[in-house]
């Protein structure tokens, strides 16, 4: 697979089997990724570093990714980085929920990891221009 323009990924998921698989697929693929399962560490985390994108699982505990994009929209430091709901959620509700919380973009995981470095690579381009 052709390298991407290394961009820079938060990636939110609470299931560190996830992380794994997902940001070894990014990485592979050129990205700069970094994880957490946990929204508490977010500014650990984002200390000095800012991603390109941040790319968020839906259904975690304590804070759902529709209310974390929200949070983020609605800070001055993160409203202008992409925020991309990446669930199992069927589509269609996956798509109403990126919507309704103004997220950037959404990935289904039901799409499987083959096509994510490249669909995630249009959306940050469309995002970011």
């Amino acid at each position: 697979m052709a390298a991407i323009t290394q961009h820079k990924v938060l990636l939110i998921d609470d299931s560190e089997i996830a992380l794994h698989f997902v940001s070894r697929v990014l990485d592979r693929a050129g990205y700069d990724v970094r994880t957490t399962n946990d929204v508490q560490n977010l500014g650990v985390v984002l200390g000095g570093w800012r991603p390109d994108v941040i790319l968020t699982d839906v259904e975690m505990p304590g804070i759902s990714g529709i209310e974390l994009c929200r949070m983020l929209k609605s800070s001055y430091e993160t409203a202008h980085v992409p925020v991309v709901l990446f669930s199992a959620v069927p589509p269609q509700e996956l798509e109403t929920m990126a919507r309704d919380c103004e997220a950037d973009g959404f990935l289904s995981k039901s799409d499987g990891l083959e096509s994510l470095p490249k669909d995630l690579a249009l959306l940050i381009e469309s995002a970011l221009f």
